[in-house]
């Protein structure tokens, strides 16, 4: 999604954001899970059903989130595991984009789901693929960080990533109509934010592909190739991936030339005029 309009937007609207989002979330999961122990049909009137919705039960557009992923006792570690780790996806996109730009996110994702539920008239219980939408941004801000899969098999985060989204394709091209307009609609919050990180992954292959193609080509087919040089450096303070791994690097559209900042300095740096430059474009354009 855009920057400037994200600030113009968060400058309006970011008094109203609610911080701490995912742990009400995560919250509401809890207590479906505690009280479905004594009504196990507790579900039935908290998914989201669009001909139960147009009859009244407006609640349902909200409370089909607070659905865990099970109801069953003997999955009990797993549901613990499983909330417990997208409270924590949800803290740290929280932590690093701020409690507007999260809430932004997901309340896309979330309206997405609901609009073309309503529109194509089927049910959604839960949210497990808005959640996977929640673990793919986690991956592509993180996708170094290092977890323990079933708590002893160290993994980084990107290979996770990876195996999520070939999962997501492999159910949008084998499952129905509505498997596929919910994925669709439910990853149209990750497409918006991430477009531009991913097109600057696309470049970065190019110019890193160029750079050894004229490495190659000054050292002949028997010279050394420098490898570890760094592609992203922060116009700011001078930090590149090879400084920090984790760190996204954007450029900035309103700065003149291609100048590149980390996400540390993204979004309150000042931005560059070329003083050379004889002519503005008016803003907008």
């Amino acid at each position: 999604m855009p920057v400037k309009f994200m600030d113009k937007l968060e400058r309006k609207l970011g008094k109203y954001a609610i911080r701490n989002l995912m742990l009400y979330i995560i919250l509401g999961n809890i207590a479906v899970y505690l009280l479905c122990m004594f009504n196990t049909n507790l579900v039935s009137y908290l998914y989201l059903d669009p001909e139960a919705v147009l009859s009244g039960q407006v609640w349902r557009l909200i409370t089909f989130l607070f659905i865990p992923p099970s109801i069953s006792y003997s999955q009990f570690f797993l549901v613990a595991l499983s909330l417990y780790f997208y409270y924590f996806i949800g803290k740290m996109l929280e932590n690093q984009w701020g409690a507007f730009r999260f809430n932004v996110f997901y309340l896309i994702g979330v309206i997405c789901t609901i609009v073309v539920s309503l529109i194509f008239n089927f049910s959604v219980v839960g949210a497990s693929y808005l959640n996977e939408s929640l673990f793919l941004a986690f991956a592509t801000l993180f996708p170094n960080m290092q977890v323990l899969l079933f708590f002893f098999i160290p993994i980084k985060v990107k290979w996770m990533g990876i195996f999520v989204a070939a999962l997501m394709i492999f159910q949008f091209f084998a499952g129905g109509w509505a498997i596929k307009l919910m994925i669709l609609a439910s990853f149209l919050n990750y497409i918006l934010f991430f477009w531009p990180v991913l097109w600057d992954k696309i470049k970065y292959g190019r110019r890193r592909e160029q750079y050894f193609k004229k490495v190659n080509f000054k050292n002949g087919s028997g010279g050394k190739i420098i490898q570890d040089v760094a592609f992203h450096r922060c116009c700011i303070c001078g930090k590149t991936e090879k400084d920090d791994p984790n760190m996204q690097f954007r450029y900035c559209s309103q700065c003149d030339g291609s100048r590149e900042y980390c996400m540390d300095h993204l979004y309150d740096h000042v931005h560059y005029k070329d003083p050379n430059r004889s002519w503005t474009p008016p803003e907008g354009q």
